[in-house]
């Protein structure tokens, strides 16, 4: 059985041989490349495709096919420039961004009839990653300027580089296409989610009206892209994590938006995912009323909230697949590590029950100070405790 072929049948609750062994290395990756810390036996390669391929695993990726959904306004003036003197020669790819050479701030403007919004990124070195310094709503006065945006931001997709890195994968694993977000997280782009919680509290209506913009927007894309031949999983690049989700704001600006695309993708047999990390517990029943197939990312304790193992019953989403397990605590070990990696291992999968529906990958993603070997002791671990009779 082949990665596609394992993942598809996982996510159906079919037979698979083992269960689907589906790490996300892609900052870990680019951070070592371009530090040339990369170990001697995966120094020459170039994409997080390679690493997987070396390392045995399964591939599911939302990265790189992102891109293939772009935004484009119809109204208004959207410019941007990217700056700086960083000592990288290389372009870096992050899961934002791909920053030209030297370059480590993007500046973004949008000139509307009532006001200009700006948008501030900036990339550190020191992590491999890029971070929001500047939102685009910065106070509540900027609304109408922010409701013109939204108004006129339209939806496109990029079949031709979605089909690309689908044929790059190939057979090895499954490649999710991106539908946007929910109407919380596009707030939260918005004005941070600081900003954006107290805005709702203070002007539900106006937020309210907002959201339902988002939605329909990203609606009408889905609806012109579930029917993609090569297009088998849908991903909404949310963050679902009670700190920043908490019920009744999930209820009000997520509900909606996850019930219609969940009911549009399964009309064509197809799957829905949206990304998650962090605290995930009181989100879980209504995640399974809205009938989302699958988060990705779901961390256990310390860092998270919840056992997996018992998540699919926390559901009550007879269909839902849990998707993590392999939490920063345990990649990041030091002492014992092979050891400590293969015991948890063998209790996880012990607690899974029959192991269907469950794809043992990232809690997110790998951190960069995973020591190589942790990956390749979850990789034995897994092939030793996954099989599945």
């Amino acid at each position: 059985m082949n990665g596609r072929e394992r993942i598809l049948n996982t996510f159906r609750g079919a037979a698979t041989d083992r269960v689907p062994f589906a790490p996300n290395v892609y900052l870990w990756f680019y951070f070592h490349r371009y530090n040339g810390t990369l170990p001697a036996a995966i120094a020459h390669m170039q994409h997080p495709f390679e690493v997987l391929r070396y390392l045995g695993a399964d591939i599911l990726a939302r990265w790189d096919t992102q891109w293939a959904l772009r935004e484009v306004y119809t109204a208004g003036e959207y410019s941007e420039e990217f700056f700086g003197s960083g000592e990288l020669y290389v372009e870096r790819v992050t899961a934002f961004h791909h920053w030209p050479p030297h370059m480590t701030e993007r500046r973004q403007k949008f000139v509307t009839p009532h006001g200009t919004l700006t948008q501030h990124w900036s990339f550190t070195p020191e992590t491999g990653a890029d971070f929001e310094a500047e939102h685009w709503w910065k106070d509540w006065s900027e609304y109408e300027a922010v409701r013109f945006m939204l108004e006129n931001k339209e939806f496109e997709f990029d079949a031709a580089l979605f089909d690309h890195w689908v044929n790059q994968v190939g057979d090895d694993g499954v490649l999710m296409l991106n539908i946007s977000e929910s109407p919380l997280k596009r707030l939260h782009w918005l004005a941070g989610p600081a900003n954006a919680s107290l805005f709702i509290m203070d002007h539900p209506a106006e937020m309210k009206a907002l959201a339902q913009i988002h939605e329909e927007k990203a609606l009408k894309f889905l609806a012109q892209v579930v029917d993609h031949p090569q297009a088998q999983v849908f991903i909404s690049h949310d963050n679902l994590d009670s700190a920043f989700y908490p019920p009744r704001f999930y209820r009000d600006f997520c509900d909606s938006f996850f019930t219609r695309a969940s009911e549009l993708i399964h009309s064509r047999g197809k799957t829905l995912v949206v990304h998650a990390c962090g605290r995930n517990k009181a989100l879980l029943k209504a995640v399974g009323t809205s009938r989302v197939d699958c988060l990705e990312g779901i961390t256990p304790p310390p860092l998270g909230d919840v056992n997996l193992g018992a998540v699919r019953t926390a559901t009550g989403y007879e269909n839902f697949t849990v998707n993590g397990g392999m939490d920063t605590a345990h990649l990041e070990v030091k002492t014992d590590a092979g050891q400590v990696i293969r015991t948890y291992t063998r209790d996880l999968f012990a607690a899974m029950g029959d192991k269907r529906y469950f794809i043992f990958a990232s809690s997110c993603m790998t951190p960069p100070p995973t020591p190589w070997e942790n990956l390749l002791h979850f990789r034995d671990a897994a092939r030793e405790y996954g099989r599945i009779d």
